[in-house]
């Protein structure tokens, strides 16, 4: 994206959002979804803010067909905002309800263990910028299917935006592979990324 604005590749500084932790949290999932996870399989499983621009309703019309070839899967939403209600509205009038989980807010720690043990992390958007749960997925050995936005990071399979198409066959891809560990170069855990930060400042001071 830079590039596109003409900024040289030397001038450019990659650094991770979040610190992420060595290993899955040792929290346990909540009563909710220990029960949603033991009886479905695959579990998907989206977090982020329940507005428009994620596109969650495109998720819940596609778990019909994904069901057709996968009849114990089952998608979990994770995140509040604005369109919860209509959401619920929209899951309780599909057939297929029983299998989708609107988990609401969910303490960090148990975000990351259910991410860990999710088959595949979604992230259909509209438009959105750098997730720190697409990151934390693929540090966890998670796959994840992800809206094409210009700078997702290396490990993602990517689809063009409301392409229910592309979006099946990515999932199927994600569902055939084995995961294997996050991408290289994916932070160790810690406060890598504040140091880094820092050591851009002390960069751009050198440079006065």
């Amino acid at each position: 994206m830079f590039g596109r604005f003409g900024v040289e590749a030397s001038r450019v500084r990659c650094i991770s959002p979040q610190g992420l932790p060595p290993e899955p949290p040792r929290d346990p999932l909540s009563p909710e979804l220990e029960r949603f996870y033991g009886s479905h399989d695959p579990v998907l499983m989206t977090v982020g803010l329940l507005e428009p621009e994620y596109d969650l309703a495109l998720q819940i019309r596609s778990l019909e067909r994904w069901r057709r070839r996968h009849p114990e899967a089952g998608l979990a939403i994770v995140g509040s905002g604005s369109l919860e209600g209509e959401l619920q509205r929209q899951i309780e009038s599909v057939p297929w309800r029983d299998h989708i989980l609107l988990c609401g807010d969910v303490p960090h720690p148990v975000t990351l263990r259910a991410i860990a043990e999710a088959d595949v992390l979604l992230r259909t958007t509209l438009y959105d910028g750098d997730a720190i749960s697409v990151r934390e997925a693929l540090h966890l050995g998670t796959p994840v299917v992800a809206t094409d936005n210009g700078m997702r990071p290396a490990g993602v399979r990517l689809v063009p935006m409301g392409d229910e198409t592309a979006l099946d066959a990515a999932l199927e891809e994600c569902l055939q592979a084995n995961p294997g560990p996050g991408p290289e170069g994916a932070p160790a855990g810690g406060d890598e990324n504040l140091a880094r930060v820092l050591e851009v400042y002390e960069e751009l001071l050198r440079r006065g």
